[in-house]
């Protein structure tokens, strides 16, 4: 299954969980069958994982039984990048092609991939029409017994942060996830890494 982890367009608080639910998934699901090879194009801490670069795409296309995580895959593909087979845009050629055939075939592979973009239209056009499950997150803090939402990225030390998650299929609105709790995930990534895109400009 793919997963795609978005925003809300024009949302002020850009850091609204979307690496940390992807992050906690996939630690989740490790923990439940440790047998599950982990591929990460962002640092992970305290769990077993390979990095997954353009250098050894073909290894993590092949593997099977895999959870894989593209963090700001907008940034790796961009929206408007013409998706060919022999694309000469990155360090290897057809990379872009060869991303989009694993996603229509991960099911094959019994694997599943979570990748996160700003919002669903930052996301190349091939790559979210293969995202079988798009989540929207949301940052929200607790005031007394109450949820509210958080309209800055940079927010006070003292808020308790927890991530309102809605699912989507087919574009549609299928139902409101439980309210997940970033905190014991905190260690597992850095949310300040920044992530290098995977097209040249040369």
């Amino acid at each position: 299954m793919n997963y795609l982890y978005i925003g809300l367009p024009s949302d002020d608080n850009i850091g609204n969980g979307k690496t940390i639910s992807m992050v906690g998934e996939v630690i989740e699901r490790w923990l439940a069958d440790e047998n599950r090879t982990i591929y990460s194009n962002i640092k992970l801490c305290g769990i077993p994982y390979t990095r997954f670069t353009p250098d050894n795409i073909e290894e993590v296309l092949e593997t099977d039984y895999a959870l894989i995580i593209l963090d700001e895959i907008h940034a790796m593909v961009h929206n408007n990048h013409k998706i060919l087979e022999h694309c000469t845009k990155h360090s290897v050629e057809g990379l872009c092609y060869r991303l989009a055939e694993f996603f229509r075939q991960i099911r094959k592979r019994k694997s599943d991939s979570f990748s996160s973009s700003q919002t669903f239209a930052d996301t190349a056009h091939q790559y979210r029409t293969l995202m079988q499950r798009q989540i929207v997150c949301e940052k929200y803090h607790l005031e007394g017994n109450i949820l509210k939402k958080c309209n800055s990225d940079e927010c006070p030390d003292d808020h308790q942060h927890y991530i309102k998650q809605k699912l989507y299929k087919n574009f549609n609105l299928v139902k409101e996830l439980p309210i997940f709790d970033p905190k014991p995930y905190y260690g597992y990534y850095d949310s300040f890494e920044i992530v290098k895109g995977w097209v040249s400009y040369d």
